[in-house]
């Protein structure tokens, strides 16, 4: 198993680096165990010494939902990202009384193709305002389908729900890529 970092750049995904990832049970004597986000942590360290800048950083629920090591190092070196999380993560953990949700907004999700389709986004707002923002993105906003909808976070200034769903549409890419490189 691996941790890969992949760049989208002018519209082509590539890979930068990997960091082999072993289970504890595969550990060797004096192999020093690590978690996947550590790893993703000590990788954007890496390729920030390495001079790589970063518009966004994505990821998947794994690394989102993983604020003691992975999203602390973002947030310790001032990135923006937009990360899954799971619909039953903590934050809606808050008492419903304080949830509220935007109206819904439909945008055009553009593939790399230049295909585009309908999505539905929405703000998920929990108590006060803060630098992280909640959303839940969907292809049917009454049906909500467990297989195309998703919940993510973002830290990112001022971005837009459009910006949201297009940019979080990149990480489809991303495990495409995966995928190529897993198979190679």
């Amino acid at each position: 198993m691996a941790v890969t970092a992949y760049a989208v750049l002018s519209g082509m995904t590539f890979p930068l680096i990997f960091e082999v990832y072993k289970p504890r049970e595969r550990l060797q004597p004096g192999d020093k165990y690590l978690t996947k986000p550590e790893i993703a942590g000590i990788m954007i360290r890496k390729l920030r010494a390495m001079g790589f800048r970063f518009n966004l950083v994505l990821a998947d629920s794994l690394y989102g939902e993983s604020s003691k090591n992975f999203l602390s190092v973002l947030n310790e070196l001032n990135l923006n990202f937009i990360v899954a999380i799971r619909s039953n993560h903590r934050a809606w953990g808050i008492t419903d009384s304080k949830v509220k949700y935007s109206d819904w907004q439909r945008f055009k999700r553009v593939f790399s193709d230049l295909s585009s389709e309908n999505r539905y986004i929405r703000e998920i707002i929990c108590g006060k305002k803060s630098d992280i923002r909640y959303w839940q993105i969907t292809t049917d906003k009454e049906e909500l389908p467990k297989n195309t909808t998703w919940y993510v976070m973002s830290k990112y200034p001022e971005i837009t729900p459009r910006e949201v769903g297009n940019f979080y549409g990149l990480r489809t890419w991303v495990e495409y890529g995966l995928k190529q490189s897993k198979n190679e």
